[in-house]
């Protein structure tokens, strides 16, 4: 599986669970079968819309951050810009 993904849903699982919510309640939340969410934890890809309706069910948004590790960040003086 696709690391990135696999560290995109083990944080929705968690949120989940932090929540109260089964896999099977998570999915039911974001309108799409157990079965279909099980195969996505397999899966090395899922659809872009899956992912985001997974991630709203447990109150969470995608959004994109820049890739760079913050050690760098402090180096050049821009952890806070």
């Amino acid at each position: 599986m696709n690391q990135e993904l696999r560290e995109l849903l083990d944080e929705i699982i968690s949120k989940g669970k932090r929540q109260g919510k089964t896999q099977a309640r998570i999915a039911e939340d974001a309108g799409i079968g157990a079965v279909t969410f099980s195969r996505a934890k397999r899966a090395d890809d899922i659809q872009f819309s899956t992912l985001q309706r997974l991630a709203k069910s447990v109150g969470l948004r995608l959004t994109l951050a820049p890739d760079i590790p913050l050690a760098a960040k402090i180096e050049r003086g821009g952890l806070f810009k």
